[in-house]
């Protein structure tokens, strides 16, 4: 269409030019040295015309052979660029795939290689396990930009980490804390390497800041609070470090289950029941939870005044609950009232049968002279816990049939 639209305003023009030629005749003389050269006027201006044209042509011919050869630099470079990007493309897409060997040859190949394309192959060599060619290609994309520095940085400490090399990583972090501290990637790789040296009181004094850069969802750093919570209380502290450690907790934390439970359980194994039995009893009477009801039971009862009642009084709100029967069984065994054990091990065997129970069980009926029935209780006992073994057993033979599949 555009070209149809040309055609007909050359013609019109044409056609116009010819037409005011016609109108106006005239004759062009030229005089050179006495020798007079005449022609029509509209020979004139056709050769007017075709002496501009080819002027014009042979101005731009030389022009181009002038500039010939930084046209071939340009041409030859645009040529390069374009393979290097099609390289890279099919490189990225190589790692992306998992074809680790490809990928590296082709982001490691070719003349004109960026930071970035030095940094994709030792990616590729790290997914090969191949440390020296890796090492050798994040030397050749050290420098550059800020942002490229951080890049490379990361993925630095993030390949150490992954071959467990944590002191490499350490120092591979330690220029990213200068002038990067807060980045989320930085303080991830914090947080990661602190958790690997097993440095718990770093990484809790960490969190705020985890927190504040929302590196992490809140409910994946509640429960991270949470753990290194647990493995302190863990740690076998005497007594009164346990009561500092507890005390300096957050009162989330002193909420939590969990927390509370390894309290508690620290408490017992340090011997100081009545401490832990007050710990256990908040606890409950804020929110019932069949772990901490479970734990009540393995307080040594003669050693706490009115644990055993305080539990019986929680059945009436709670009559079906098996952890508390296993508590109440465990009282009454620890304080010798061997008939009222008998009588809450059985309803608990009757709710919900357990090789623990019935082992419980058998111990009470022994204490009351009835080995008979005590060694059937025992029997009873082994069967459940070899069918659990075997339900366990094949379960986890067809999870793997299905897997396989």
């Amino acid at each position: 269409m555009k070209l149809l639209l040309l055609v007909l305003i050359a013609l019109i023009g044409a056609v116009s030019v010819g037409q005011f030629i016609l109108a106006h005749p005239g004759v062009v003389a030229i005089s050179v040295d006495g020798t007079a050269l005449r022609m029509s006027l509209s020979l004139f201006v056709v050769a007017v015309v075709l002496g501009g044209l080819l002027l014009a042509w042979l101005l731009r011919t030389l022009w181009r052979l002038l500039t010939l050869r930084s046209r071939l630099r340009r041409w030859r470079d645009a040529r390069q660029r374009r393979l290097t990007l099609e390289r890279v493309e099919s490189g990225l897409l190589a790692l992306a795939a998992g074809d680790f060997a490809r990928a590296e040859r082709l982001l490691g190949k070719g003349g004109q290689r960026s930071r970035l394309q030095y940094l994709a192959a030792a990616q590729a060599a790290h997914a090969q396990q191949a440390g020296d060619r890796r090492d050798a290609l994040l030397a050749l994309a050290a420098g550059g930009t800020p942002e490229e520095s951080l890049a490379l940085g990361v993925r630095r400490t993030e390949m150490l980490l992954d071959d467990g090399q944590l002191a490499d990583a350490e120092a591979a972090l330690a220029p990213l804390l200068t002038q990067h501290a807060d980045k989320p990637a930085v303080l991830l790789l914090r947080q990661r390497l602190f958790a690997l040296q097993g440095r718990d009181e770093e990484l809790a004094a960490l969190l705020p800041r985890l927190r504040k850069q929302h590196v992490q969802p809140a409910g994946r750093l509640d429960e991270m609070e949470a753990e290194l919570a647990i493995r302190r209380l863990r740690g076998d502290p005497a007594p009164a470090a346990l009561a500092q450690i507890w005390s300096g907790l957050g009162k989330g934390l002193r909420s939590n289950p969990a927390v509370v439970a390894a309290y508690a359980r620290a408490l017992i194994g340090a011997g100081t029941h009545a401490a832990a039995e007050e710990v256990l009893r908040k606890a409950l009477d804020a929110h019932w939870d069949p772990r901490l009801v479970a734990l009540y039971g393995e307080l040594n009862g003669a050693e706490v005044r009115g644990a055993l009642t305080r539990a019986e009084r929680w059945r009436d709100s709670h009559p079906d609950d098996a952890g508390l029967l296993l508590s109440l069984g465990r009282l009454c065994l620890s304080q010798q009232l061997w008939g009222k054990a008998r009588g809450y091990l059985e309803a608990l065997v009757a709710l919900a049968p357990s090789a623990l129970a019935w082992r419980l069980l058998a111990d009470a009926c022994e204490a009351l002279g009835e080995s008979q029935l005590a060694a059937r209780h025992r029997d009873e006992g082994l069967r459940h816990a070899t069918a659990a073994s075997l339900g366990e057993t094949v379960g986890v033979r067809r999870l793997q049939g299905v897997l396989e599949r």
